[in-house]
């Protein structure tokens, strides 16, 4: 993942970037978390693009979460301004729960997989909504539908 990050750096002057900021709500294992996030993406090419997100789940029932995540999306352009996308990618998931005086923090590593769409409201805003499944082992995989906006530079 790091190394990932660090080749959004490396291209960084080539192709389209874009800072997002994300409404975004997780659900599995019974638990349902809306949270707040921030991602930056840049263009490989014109259809591939990389994407490095964070979010934070609010508390719910006693447990937060939050996740980083590090995804690959391949781009189709439809009309002026509309693409869709399916992703894929790696997930660091966590998990906090406080119950009766007692916190329990988990990790863990997992995949993502989904989809999204996106609209570009003129040269430098857009409009998104993605939804993706985390598939971790052992912890309790997740969807996570996001809905943000993005101002690219």
């Amino acid at each position: 993942m790091i190394l990932c990050v660090f080749a959004l750096g490396t291209y960084a002057q080539k192709g389209e970037m874009a800072a997002s900021v994300q409404f975004m709500l997780g659900a599995g294992q019974g638990i349902t978390n809306p949270g707040l996030g921030a991602k930056f993406s840049y263009s490989i090419t014109d259809p591939w693009r990389l994407a490095a997100s964070f979010d934070y789940g609010f508390k719910n029932k006693g447990m937060s979460s939050w996740d980083i995540n590090v995804d690959a999306h391949y781009q189709f352009f439809f009309g002026k301004g509309m693409r869709a996308y399916p992703m894929a990618g790696f997930t660091v998931l966590g998990y906090t729960a406080k119950y009766f005086g007692y916190k329990a923090n988990t990790t863990c590593v997992g995949l993502n997989l989904g989809g999204g769409f996106q609209y570009d409201i003129n040269d430098n805003w857009a409009v998104y909504t993605e939804l993706k499944g985390q598939l971790v082992h052992n912890h309790g995989s997740r969807f996570a539908w996001g809905v943000g906006g993005s101002y690219k530079f």
